[in-house]
């Protein structure tokens, strides 16, 4: 397979690489990056808008009500593993962060989120505009079956903190449409809504938390289409070490072409 084909995607930008080059093992804080890059971007609502929040059925009612096709190939287009693409095949510029292959878009920021103590990295927040994406890969068993066990515990997390979880059918197949409460600044109810998506590979697990304005659309409405295309286009290594079936993979930080390290 010819991974060149996917050439409508923009090449990346010198702040795409001035801000992933900036990113040290010592600023990697998840609450604090998390905060910052979406403070202006959160997909906050107020107590009067429509929730559907009566709608707290679990994940076996939900797949009673979803037709999923068994022979719809969700990862047809992406996330791809490595073994399935060749990535020499183009010349499309692209960020190695080890256990993620991504290809940047115009006028897409990236922060790493991690351990600060430790420098180790587990996971990358994608922002565009007032959306960001947050990257998560999961070791997983030979047979399939971490994503559904991934959204059951979802939904008891987000019913357990007073907030919803409903299951839809998306872009990457069943995706979860969760609703959190929050306190706003002046002690207003307000509400933190999200889009994830869970995509099984061999032996590795994507997970994929679109938030912003972008978790307010359905499918691959804009503002979310950037996103669903970048997503599409990860790629996956995952390497042969035996892992437990759930353990967060770790990522490095990307060498940038021209950048002295």
């Amino acid at each position: 397979m010819i991974f060149g084909r996917r050439n409508r995607t923009p090449q990346p930008t010198a702040e795409v690489a001035a801000e992933a080059d900036e990113v040290a093992p010592a600023d990697l804080d998840v609450e604090a990056a998390d905060a910052e890059a979406l403070q202006d971007a959160e997909a906050d609502l107020d107590e009067g808008d429509d929730l559907d929040e009566d709608d707290d059925r679990g994940e076996d009612d939900e797949d009673d009500d979803l037709e999923e096709d068994e022979d719809d190939d969700f990862r047809a287009d992406g996330p791809f593993d490595a073994s399935e693409v060749d990535l020499a095949g183009d010349d499309v510029a692209r960020l190695e962060l080890g256990v993620l292959t991504l290809t940047p878009f115009e006028g897409m920021s990236l922060q790493f989120q991690g351990d600060p103590s430790s420098g180790t990295v587990y996971s990358a927040l994608v922002m565009f505009e007032n959306s960001g994406l947050q990257l998560e890969v999961f070791a997983a068993p030979t047979t399939s079956g971490l994503a559904a066990e991934l959204r059951e515990d979802t939904i008891e997390e987000a019913q357990q903190a007073g907030g919803s979880a409903e299951v839809t059918i998306g872009p990457f197949g069943k995706e979860i449409k969760r609703v959190l409460p929050m306190e706003g600044p002046e002690g207003e109810q307000l509400f933190h809504v999200s889009r994830i998506w869970l995509v099984d590979g061999p032996r590795w697990l994507l997970r994929g938390t679109l938030m912003g304005q972008a978790s307010l659309v359905e499918g691959e409405a804009p503002p979310a289409d950037v996103f669903v295309e970048f997503f599409r286009n990860i790629v996956v290594h995952r390497d042969d070490a035996p892992r437990v079936p759930g353990e967060l993979l770790t990522l490095t930080l990307p060498e940038l072409p021209g950048v002295a390290g």
